[in-house]
Formats: structure tokens, sequence, C-alpha cells
């Protein structure tokens, strides 16, 4: 739109300006000079015209002879006659000028015969030659001139009188343009300002909203950290039977050695009461003999009850088994510290086979009655964050589990390399597969096929973005009733954002 008004604009312009030029070609005095010319170019006829009459008279008997024009002289002042009368475009003057030619040719013809042999042709030749029409034909031609001089004249006027009303509507024209020009550059000028206010009003607005969508970003960023934590720790308390049981277990062994042990010490403190006496007799200057040996024999009679009950053995092993137990539990509260802690940005050189053993241990009872393989392949120490690399490992052993039956269930753990610089982890069940209708939508978040109430729909999808924030790739392969594959990708070394 904006170049088709500009190419009418300049059409426009162009038109006008073509009005102009026209209008001021045809005012010059061009024409004046051609009628000025040719009003010479007439004079100089009539001079021919009369020193050819003085030439009859001088060649009669006692005429005086005058000097003749050159034959072609009257030609050339004609042919510059037509050349600037026809430029005045007078009609009939083309006639005329026709005219006047054939009559100095036909006089110019009669003059070299009458001045070659005067005396031959007689009075009739120079009557003939005196009496020839180029006088007539003249002022002909000479009245025509100033009727053509007249109307050029007319013209010229007249166009130059168009040329000024012309000149001063263009001067309108220009003067109204001018005005809408500084008119709109006022309103140019006013929106400008407008806009800068309008602009300055609109980032303070930007800056503000900015403001906000960084708050509300902080605010998404922390939101979307406490709900990661809360599906790992619905992830772990979907594992709590197991967790208990990794924890009753050994219990039971500090409980059963404790208790030994508390029956075991009535009769140590009996012999160390009784010791205790004998010391105090042996200590005394003059000791009764009698009540020492009697205090020999009840020592000796404490230790070899304990000897034959064989307490300090049985001491001892209880104290053993308890310290095993303490272990175990302090293993499974390392464990549970791994998954639970919030320190999920730490990057840390890791092995994975050890977080693949650490996981199985927390999922033990959630894998209760399955078969579990472990297909370990040399793989290096990689950098990510433990806890969610971890929390990957534990859904998808979760998931991995629900989709096997507990009888009859399959569990593969594979890793190798994937390339130089990657490792590959797969989580292979025997489960009943995903539908392929299923299969695009199981990353989405909040998408579940488990009833209300039994997921979130945040597991996978939490464990995809885990894993593209390590550099890494989450695949699936599955076919319904022949069980699914996840393979986890990751980087030996992490991003530079994540490492920062």
């Amino acid at each position: 739109m904006r170049a088709l008004r500009i190419l009418s604009y300049s059409l426009m312009a162009l038109v006008l300006a073509a009005g102009w030029a026209f209008l001021y070609w045809q005012s010059r005095a061009e024409d004046l000079d051609a009628a000025s010319s040719a009003l010479a170019a007439l004079r100089e006829l009539r001079a021919i015209d009369a020193r050819w009459n003085d030439r009859l008279l001088g060649a009669r008997p006692g005429g005086a002879a005058a000097a003749p024009p050159p034959p072609s002289r009257h030609a050339l002042a004609h042919a510059r006659l037509e050349v600037h009368a026809l430029r005045l475009a007078s009609p009939g003057l083309g006639a005329a000028l026709a005219e006047l030619k054939r009559a100095l040719d036909q006089k110019a013809a009669l003059v070299e015969r009458f001045a070659a042999a005067p005396a031959e042709p007689g009075p009739r030749l120079f009557e003939e030659a005196r009496l020839a029409s180029t006088g007539p034909r003249i002022e002909l031609v000479a009245r025509a001139l100033e009727r053509a001089f007249d109307d050029a004249l007319v013209q010229a006027e007249l166009y130059r009188a168009w040329l000024l009303y012309y000149s001063g509507f263009l001067l309108t024209v220009l003067a109204y343009l001018l005005w809408g020009l500084a008119s709109s550059r006022a309103q140019i000028d006013r929106v400008n300002r407008e806009l800068a206010q309008a602009n300055e009003l609109l980032e303070a607005r930007v800056q503000e909203r900015t403001r906000e969508l960084s708050q509300a970003l902080e605010r998404l960023k922390q939101s979307e950290a406490m709900l990661v934590q809360s599906e790992k720790m619905a992830s772990l308390g979907q594992m709590t039977a197991g967790i208990a049981h990794e924890v009753n277990t050994p219990l039971a062994y500090v409980k059963a050695s404790l208790e030994s042990v508390r029956a075991q010490l009535p009769r140590v403190g009996a012999l160390a009461a009784e010791t205790d006496r004998l010391l105090a007799l042996l200590a005394a200057e003059r000791p009764d003999e009698a009540e020492l040996a009697a205090q020999f024999d009840a020592v000796r009679d404490r230790i070899e009850s304990l000897r034959s009950a064989r307490g300090l053995e049985e001491v001892d092993k209880m104290l053993e088994d308890g310290l095993f137990g303490i272990g175990q539990i302090s293993d499974t509260v390392s464990n549970l510290k791994d998954f639970s802690r919030l320190d999920r940005s730490k990057v840390a050189d890791y092995d994975l086979h050890e977080g693949i053993e650490s996981t199985i241990r927390i999922a033990h009872n959630h894998l209760k009655g399955r078969t579990l393989r472990r297909m370990f392949g040399q793989i290096p120490r990689i950098a990510c964050s433990p806890s969610q690399i971890n929390q990957v490992l534990l859904n998808l052993l979760a998931n991995a589990a629900q989709a096997t039956p507990e009888s009859g269930g399959t569990i593969t753990l594979r890793t190798a390399m994937r390339d130089a610089g990657h490792v590959a982890i797969e989580v292979v069940d025997n489960g009943h597969g995903i539908p392929e209708e299923v299969l695009p939508k199981i990353f989405d978040p909040f998408f579940t096929t488990k009833a209300v109430g039994k997921g979130t729909g945040l597991g996978l999808a939490i464990c995809y973005r885990i894993v593209q924030s390590h550099g890494g790739r989450l695949e699936v392969q599955s076919r319904p009733g022949a069980g699914t594959r996840f393979t986890l990708v990751l980087p030996l070394a992490p991003p530079a954002a994540l490492a920062a």
C-alpha cells in the first residue's frame, strides 16, 4: 500500500511538471524569432526583385546598366524564408511560398534572357519580365507572415498567461504540500513524543512484568524441586515395607544379642562381687586363713559355673551378632540418606554399579519373588548427580517390578559402553508391556495408567527431565505381552550448566 501511494504521488508530480514544461516551451519567443528571420529573408527577396527591375531598365537603350545579383541568390533567400516561415505553422503560407518560388524562378529566367540580348526579344519580353508577378507574390507572403506573426504573438501571450496561472496553481499546490508536510511533521513530532512516553511506560511495565516473571520462575523452580523431592519420597514410601523389613531383621539380631548379654550379666556380676571380697581379704594385714580359703572356693565355683555355661563365649557371639545387625541397619540408613537428601545439585564422580546395588537394596522387598539378573559390563565412573541418578534407577526398577508377576517375573540389569563418550544402563522386564497408543505419552507429566491414588504420573516425566539435564537420553522399547526395555544413556562428563 505504501509503495502504491508513493508511485501515485510520483506520477502526479511528473504530470504537473510535464504540464509546466509544455506551457513554458509554448510561451517561449522562439516563434517570434522565426517570424523576424522570415521577414528579413522576405526583405532580401524584395531587394533582389528591385535589382532585377533596375537591371531591366538599365538594359533598355539609354539606360544605366546595374550589376545583376548572383543567379542563386533568390533561391538561397527563398530557402531561408521557407525554413523560418514554415516554423510559424500558418495555414496557406506553404502554398503562397510555393507560388512565390515559381514566380521568382520565372522572372529570374526572363531577366537573364533579356540581359543577354536586350535588342533581340523586343519590347514584349521587357514588359513580360517587368510585369512578372513577383511583387504581388512577395506582398502576399508578407501579409501572410504578418498574420502568422500576429497569431504567434497572441498564442505566445496566451501560453504565457496560462503559464502564469499554472505556476500560481503549482505554487498553491506546493504551499499546500509544504503546509501538509509541516502539519505532518508536527503530528509526527507529537506522535513521537507520545510514543516515547508510551515506550517509557511500556519499559517500566516490562521491567515490572520481568520482575514478576522472575519471581514466578523462582517460585516455579522451588515448586519443581519440591515436587521432584516429593515424588522421590513417594517412591520411597512405596518401598516402606521393604525398608522396614531391611531394618527389622538386623534389629532382631541386636535385640536377641542384647537379651542374651543381659541374661549373663548376673553371673558376671556375682563373680565380680566374690572377686572383690577375695581381693579385700588378700589386702588385709592379718587375713583369716579359713575365711580366705572359703572365699577362694567361692570365686572358683563362680568361675567354673560361668565356664561350664560358656557364658563369655555366648556374650562374645551375641555382641558380634549385634554389631552385624547394627552394620546392616547403618547400611540401610545410609542408602535412605542417599535417596532422600536435598542436595540434588551436587555433581561427583560416581560408580553406577554401586548406585544400582544401593537401589536394589532399597527396593529389595518390592522385588521379592522376582528373578534379578545382573549383567554388568566394564564402564568407568561418570560425573553426575548421584541422588538424581539413583532416583531414576529406583523409578525404573519400581515400574519393572509393578509390570512383572511376583512369581516368574524376571528383571535384567545390563550396563555397557554405548560409545566412547556415553554409558548405557538397560532395565529389561518380561512383564505385560506398554500398548502402542500409550507409549508416546509415558513421559508426559501427570499421565498415568494406574488407578486413582496409585500413582501421580510424574515418575517417568521427572526421570526424563533429570536425564535430559545430564545431557543424556531415556529410551524405551516395548511390545504388549513381551515386556519393556528402558535404556538410560548418560555422558561420561555432564553438560557445562549441570557442572556449574
